[in-house]
């Protein structure tokens, strides 16, 4: 298994290093496995009274940003293998309020949330354990451009995100 370093921000849209940022050392197995770990022990904190908790009108709730955790790891991944296995797709979803906010999280616990997360994260891991150089760094010439590297990253500081927002607007 190689180690998959940091990546080049000319690699990724304008709005990546931002995430880039905050995420956190040199290899990205190891700072997926580590934010693995940080995000559910944040679930495990998060008391079942506060599970249905926003922070204001029209916000999601605790359990639902877990869920769009879960839901754009999986986008994620498969823009990282449309990417690494030079698959051309279109890989860009709608943003902001279109975001499809149906979770279904009246009817889920964070318990299964949990599981779910471990599952999707595990299978990123796999997916980004047996790549190549090559296939971590190829792009197709479209804008915004994108490498299986970058968006790994991304996944990672995208996470961080939510979870800097969850601590500080939520009380998480």
């Amino acid at each position: 298994m190689i180690k998959i370093g940091r990546p080049n921000i000319k690699d990724a849209p304008s709005w990546y290093p931002y995430f880039f940022d905050l995420a956190k050392g040199d290899d990205l197995i190891e700072a997926m496995e580590a934010n693995k770990r940080q995000t559910i022990d944040l679930i495990k904190s998060v008391p079942a009274s506060a599970e249905d908790y926003s922070y204001a009108e029209g916000k999601w709730t605790i359990k639902q940003v877990f869920i769009h955790l879960a839901d754009d790891e999986r986008y994620y991944a498969y823009k990282a293998f449309c990417c690494s296995r030079q698959v051309d797709a279109i890989l860009e979803v709608l943003q902001g309020n279109d975001y499809n906010k149906d979770f279904n999280a009246q009817n889920r616990t964070l318990a299964d949330i949990a599981e779910e997360f471990i599952t999707i994260r595990d299978a990123t891991i796999s997916l980004y354990k047996h790549m190549t150089d090559a296939m971590l760094d190829f792009k197709f010439d479209t804008m915004p451009i994108y490498t299986a590297r970058s968006v790994g990253w991304m996944v990672v500081g995208h996470n961080v995100h939510h979870r800097n927002l969850l601590r500080e607007r939520y009380g998480v």
